[in-house]
């Protein structure tokens, strides 16, 4: 709404029973406001109103019937808030009691003068347009403030560290009730084992009244140690010369565990393998240093971005002002308009894991929350989105999968080597394994499991004694059921991890050598009852050992190998894994020879 031109966004009713002047004021008022009701009466200005519901009452005081009291006063039942002029001519003072008792707002003489009545009615509007923009003001600003109340963890702490509140949803973090800790000093929420002296710097900007941002270790009522990113937000009184502090903050407890647990996983390697997993150190800061916020049009359009927004996109200050959010998302552009829009229409919260770009044209991958904020006439007004920055944590979540691989193919490559056998062979078996997992149909991520487990089908083979794992010819009874222990020995090493490659590769090295017709090892499981991916890698390493020479025979033909295959479906080899594998069987073969020994 415009403050220089007030009138044109209002509706006025005008109620006049002199003809004469209607036929004056009409045409001067009507082009100045953007609509313009007509009543001869109070009756039916009454009428009109009820229907049309105008922003401005202008009504003349002595009528016939209803006069313009009465209106005021009937009118003034409904809504007390609206604005309404009386016309009034000299020698109306004694109904000036009557007026003032019907709340009047402004008062015009008549005979009529056109600036007077447009000055007050503008005044009118004037007053209106500052009422509907302050209520606006303060609607959207409890809508900002129940926003953050409701996704963000929150401490409210005074000058003098003590905690003045504490939301909901921290309480419930904390597992404390909500006014349990009101009047607290914040420094008894502190978990005690961090080193208190590390917070000198918050508690010197409380003090001081300043920002702060940092990492907090908090403790819970059953004494749990919490570890928050915190950011210290003074908020200024302006009706004392005081103050007090919003604390945000984002837990990050499993991420801090996590890295200690791998850290200390990590630390325990052999020191041979200590080459492969020295980008740890590098990744001891891959936790982002806190959420971003944009605020933008249900178009699209950017009002305004935080400091840490740009920092993450690689923008200067205002530089993204009025571009489109949605083509910070170009992959996903079209798909999440919709899903902001539809959020919008059903008043939702839309939380989203999203894959932006920056100034740079690099991948970020962000946590994000789109929350719709609205007018009083329940019209959208803008959307607020906040963000979290996860692409280090991601990328470290991909550097330990491709080390746990490395590692894992390494611990294989050991295992062959004992055994005499080439490295080369754990990678053929994972790479047939991976193939004939998607022939079977097997999901993209159990096909990706599957193949880092697949290497790890014979590390048992480390406990077997040379003497028995090195012998060039066959083995006696006795040695044979020495070796066979290998595949409980190489399921125990993984029996300890709840992680998903670790499970693989238990199954594999336990089930590897169990036969489709139940006359395998170790426990003479038979079927379906065998895991699929035991099954698999039965087939690839029994096809492996026979293309290849080893110390105890020579590698057999081509033929030879598929006729030994066909003749095992439905006794060592599942049938259907057979029948994929032998009409695929070039694949396989190529392989082979493009990996060689």
């Amino acid at each position: 709404m415009s403050l220089e031109n007030p009138l044109q966004n209002m509706t006025v009713l005008y109620v006049e029973d002199e003809k004469e002047v209607q036929k004056f004021v009409v045409p001067f008022l009507a082009k100045r406001v953007k609509t313009l009701w007509m009543a001869d009466n109070g009756e039916q200005g009454l009428e009109i109103y009820e229907k049309r519901r105008p922003d401005i009452v202008v009504t003349d005081l002595k009528m016939p019937g209803m006069d313009g009291i009465r209106l005021a006063k009937t009118i003034r039942a409904e809504d007390p808030e609206i604005p309404i002029a009386l016309m009034a001519a000299y020698g109306d003072e004694h109904q000036l009691f009557a007026a003032i008792d019907a709340r009047i707002d402004a008062f015009v003489k008549k005979p009529v003068k056109i600036n007077e009545l447009l000055r007050t009615v503008e005044g009118l509007a004037k007053q209106i347009t500052y009422e509907r923009s302050r209520r606006n003001v303060q609607a959207k600003m409890a809508q900002h403030y129940l926003a953050i109340e409701e996704e963000a963890l929150l401490i409210y702490i005074d000058k003098e560290a003590r905690i003045r509140k504490i939301n909901e949803k921290m309480a419930l973090r904390l597992n404390y009730a909500l006014d349990l800790l009101v009047g607290e000093l914040f420094e008894s929420l502190l978990f005690k084992d961090h080193r208190i002296n590390g917070y000198r710097p918050l508690f010197d900007a409380i003090a001081k009244g300043e920002s702060w941002h940092g990492e907090v270790h908090l403790i819970s009522q059953f004494d749990m140690e919490l570890i928050f990113k915190a950011t210290l937000i003074p908020l200024y009184d302006t009706e004392r010369p005081d103050y007090q502090f919003m604390m945000l903050l984002e837990e990050i407890t499993e991420l801090v565990n996590y890295r200690r647990l791998l850290k200390n996983e990590l630390d325990e390697t052999q020191n041979t393998l200590q080459e492969k997993i020295h980008f740890l150190e590098q990744y001891q800061n891959a936790i982002n240093e806190g959420t971003a916020i944009c605020r933008f049009l249900e178009d699209g359009t950017i009002l305004k971005t935080d400091q840490r927004f740009d920092k993450i996109f690689g923008f200067s200050r205002n530089e993204l002002v009025r571009r489109s959010f949605y083509q910070l998302c170009p992959n996903v552009q079209e798909r999440l308009e919709h899903l902001v829009k539809e959020s919008v229409g059903k008043r939702q919260v839309l939380r989203k894991r999203i894959r932006c770009v920056d100034k740079g044209e690099a991948i970020h991958v962000t946590d994000s929350v789109f929350i719709p904020i609205y007018k009083i006439n329940g019209e959208i007004e803008e959307i607020i989105s906040i963000h979290n920055d996860i692409t280090d944590i991601i990328k470290l979540g991909e550097e330990i999968q491709n080390t746990q691989k490395e590692l894992l193919y390494i611990l294989g490559e050991v295992a062959e080597s004992r055994s005499r056998e080439t490295g080369h062979h754990v990678k053929r078996v994972a790479e047939y394994s991976r193939l004939l997992a998607q022939l079977a149909g097997l999901p993209e991520e159990e096909v990706e499991l599957l193949a880092i487990a697949a290497p790890m089908h014979d590390v048992g083979k480390i406990a077997i004694p040379d003497e028995i794992l090195l012998k060039p010819g066959e083995l006696t009874p006795e040695e044979f059921e020495i070796m066979k222990r290998h595949a409980v020995i190489g399921g125990e090493l993984f029996s300890h991890s709840d992680l998903p490659f670790m499970k693989a590769a238990r199954i594999v090295a336990l089930e590897h050598h169990e036969n489709f017709n139940g006359s395998g090892y170790p426990y003479g499981k038979r079927g379906e009852d065998i895991h699929i991916f035991g099954r698999i890698v039965a087939l690839a390493d029994v096809f492996d050992a026979l293309s290849m020479d080893r110390a105890y025979k020579k590698r057999w033909s081509d033929e030879e190998i598929v006729e030994y295959m066909r003749l095992q479906r439905g006794l060592k080899f599942d049938p259907r894994l057979t029948d994929l594998f032998l009409s695929h069987v070039n694949f396989f073969f190529d392989i082979r020879d493009t990996i060689g020994e």
